[in-house]
């Protein structure tokens, strides 16, 4: 088991050559594991900010470009004429409670949460500590919950909620006169909320489901008789489209694309498509765009050699968010981020700080997202949709 640890140490430094700055915490460059019941007495003094990343498992490389995007824009804020805020790093393994970790430990003037947690124990840290917590990368049915939850009104998403990927999609098939849709999914949960949310969508905006009970169905299993059954349940009830909730490359994947269905249906997934079948097929791009996606984009290619994807650019708001927030602390006693107006022009960095500094509600230019979040309410952004046309020579795979 990994032992959680936390440190601190000095913002992202400009590195030689074309690597990446990848910046630790702790005496030096040496990143510093320390015990649970060390904390209090390694940490002589708080931190303004605090990072928490997962130090094990399938997110546990995601810290690299979080950091680097955070680290992109620390630079930008030194640019901008303003000290970055000093910042602390800390472990969090998955199954570690965070108040055991920070019990003890001085408060942070901003939390920065791991990807894909459990909302519980950082709403009650958000509440019992009066600290505000970014999450730079929670995407999954655990916002829906959010707004009821204990905390709520210190908890800040910074990403645009996966369900945005069903509007979009049900956006489309409406723009195309494909409304009439069987939806299935693969039984998981996040798949299911996907579907359930897109129903939601399609029959509020005038399309319609259809199959055996018009509600999502369930295929956990996609055996033979399953799919035999999908099959003639596809040739009764006639969509236009079937929406498949799952995972590139599922069980439920494969055996969706290699069934025999009718020519003139759509296959609709949440994820983009590129392998063509015989089928149109419909995808969606989960990497969400803001009005500063292209700014972002060019400065992250000039500074790190390879174009950029969404935890990156969720890294580069992070840090915006950051940055702004600790220039309104400087005439608060806290870091709060009332200072967001949705209403506002978007504006880059540098002129948000202005802005700020003359004691103006500012908006930023999210680079994935608008940026418009509020407590407990995640932002809008931008979906590209992946549309493919039927190629009646693919193979079905």
């Amino acid at each position: 088991m990994t032992t959680g640890g936390l440190g601190s140490g000095p913002p992202p430094a400009q590195e030689h050559g074309s690597r990446l700055p990848l910046w630790s915490v702790g005496v030096g460059l040496a990143a510093v594991l320390l015990g649970v019941q060390s904390l209090a007495a390694s940490t002589p003094f708080p931190q303004e900010v605090l990072m928490l990343l997962p130090s094990e498992g399938l997110l546990a490389g995601v810290g690299d470009g979080l950091r680097r995007g955070y680290g992109l824009a620390m630079e930008e804020t030194r640019a901008c004429g303003l000290r970055p805020p000093g910042h602390g790093l800390g472990w969090l393994p998955q199954e570690q409670d965070p108040e055991a970790l920070l019990l003890g430990v001085p408060m942070p003037e901003l939390l920065i949460a791991p990807p894909a947690v459990n909302l519980l124990p950082f709403g009650r840290i958000a509440q019992s500590r009066g600290v505000n917590v970014l999450l730079p990368l929670q995407r999954g049915y655990s916002l829906r919950r959010l707004p009821s939850q204990v905390g709520a009104d210190r908890i800040w998403p910074v990403l645009p909620s996966r369900s945005l990927e069903a509007d979009r999609l049900a956006k489309g098939l409406l723009e195309d006169n494909k409304g009439k849709v069987m939806v299935i999914h693969d039984g998981g949960a996040e798949q299911a909320a996907l579907a359930d949310r897109f129903v939601e969508t399609i029959e509020g905006n005038g399309g319609w489901t259809v199959g055996p009970t018009n509600d999502p169905q369930a295929l956990v299993e996609p055996d033979t008789k399953v799919m035999d059954q999908l099959r003639d349940d596809v040739g009764w009830y006639t969509p236009t489209s079937l929406v498949v909730m799952t995972t590139p490359g599922s069980p439920l994947a494969r055996a969706v694309a290699e069934l025999d269905l009718p020519d003139n249906l759509t296959l609709v997934w949440p994820f983009p498509v590129r392998e063509p079948l015989p089928l149109a097929q419909l995808g969606v791009d989960s990497v969400s765009r803001g009005p500063g996606w292209d700014r972002f984009e060019l400065a992250f290619k000039q500074r790190h050699g390879y174009a950029p994807g969404l935890v990156e650019a969720a890294g580069f708001d992070t840090g915006q968010l950051v940055a702004v927030s600790s220039l309104a602390g400087q005439t608060s006693r806290t870091w709060s981020l009332d200072w967001l107006d949705p209403k506002a022009t978007p504006l880059d960095l540098c002129d948000a700080l202005k802005a700020r500094r003359a004691g103006k509600p500012v908006a930023l230019r999210g680079a994935a997202s608008r940026l418009d979040l509020a407590p407990g309410t995640p932002p809008a952004g931008e979906l590209r949709l992946t549309p493919l046309k039927a190629d009646p020579a693919a193979i079905r795979s």
